[in-house]
């Protein structure tokens, strides 16, 4: 007997629900609540560039959630980094691009770009037999400036505790444009803590100034006046077709899998975060070093995008319960 037989509604177990928040700085933001049998439940936000704020596999928490909360994108004003930070409720994807991301030696460039604080157009959501799927479309543009499309395809299987993302970038302008694109994704307590481990293997990996790092793989207890680090882990040279890393989280019992392409993302952003109240570790594939555009030009790295060429971009998080043996 299959299991259709027990339920009146596929939404009793799988789906997806268009939801509003009525209150604070969230009052407004349209977002759809994305769950599985499996035991999954996220939040994608068409009003903040279809990103991903809200995380759980089997009711634990896995996102990170800062002190801004929920904030529409109507209050954002690109103000260098302060504007992006009174927005940034961090959340389990932000994404950044998609001309320019990071923190730009230019003053009027905001951090991160402005994609993850632009609403989406033709968003929906649909239910299939065998997944719950959202889609929406979000657009960088200026007169006179760039005009790049991102369709993005939020995809997770009934009956698996994974989640797909499918974004495909065109350049629907005339000219030339800089391509930069960063998966800004962070893990939170209880799934990230001192104990968490994390697994990949990069050759080399550097901290912001181009030295070694020896301790980016080590979490302290949180405390007041920790400041945040970053490192660069590059697998352009990668042999394999995709790449994967793993955070194993003892206290929660679960693990996560990543899998990229390095041949679109090349360099995997570490932020590590052990500070009290901001206690967030954040792996973020990503097409450059979050050192920013003008950094790019200049070291050779960054990507362009062609009028009409069209770029995409896969990844893949699956959670699964630690093996004993981790």
């Amino acid at each position: 007997m299959t299991n259709e037989a027990f339920i009146g509604n596929e939404a009793q177990t799988s789906g997806a629900q268009l939801v509003q928040f009525l209150e604070g700085k969230a009052t407004g933001l349209k977002a759809i609540r994305m769950y599985n049998q499996a035991g999954m439940s996220l939040l994608v936000t068409p009003d903040r560039g279809m990103d991903i704020p809200e995380l759980k596999v089997h009711g634990i928490n896995v996102s990170f959630m800062s002190s801004t909360g929920l904030v529409n994108s109507t209050y954002f004003v690109e103000n260098g980094r302060k504007g992006f930070m009174r927005n940034f409720n961090v959340g389990f994807l932000t994404t950044g691009g998609l001309s320019y991301m990071g923190a730009s030696d230019d003053p009027q460039l905001g951090l991160h770009g402005t994609i993850s604080n632009t609403p989406a157009e033709n968003f929906g959501h649909q239910t299939t037999s065998s997944a719950v799927k959202v889609s929406g479309t979000v657009r960088e543009t200026s007169m006179f400036g760039v005009n790049l499309l991102m369709k993005r395809e939020v995809t997770i299987p009934k009956t698996e505790t994974k989640i797909r993302i499918h974004d495909v970038v065109t350049n629907e302008g005339v000219q030339t444009s800089p391509l930069m694109m960063l998966y800004h994704m962070n893990f939170g307590y209880p799934f990230f803590s001192p104990d968490t481990r994390l697994m990949m293997n990069t050759v080399n990996p550097t901290d912001r100034e181009g030295k070694l790092a020896t301790d980016w793989n080590q979490f302290d207890q949180p405390q007041p006046g920790t400041t945040e680090k970053v490192y660069f882990h590059d697998f352009a040279d990668q042999s394999d077709k995709d790449f994967r890393y793993r955070l194993l989280s003892p206290t929660t019992g679960l693990q996560a899998t990543v899998t990229v392409s390095p041949s679109m993302l090349s360099v995997l952003n570490e932020w590590k975060l052990t500070q009290t109240k901001n206690y967030v570790l954040g792996l973020e594939p990503a097409t450059n070093n979050v050192n920013g555009l003008e950094a790019a030009k200049r070291d050779g790295t960054l990507q362009t995008i062609e009028p009409n060429e069209a770029v995409t971009f896969d990844l893949e998080v699956e959670f699964s319960k630690m093996e004993v043996s981790d």
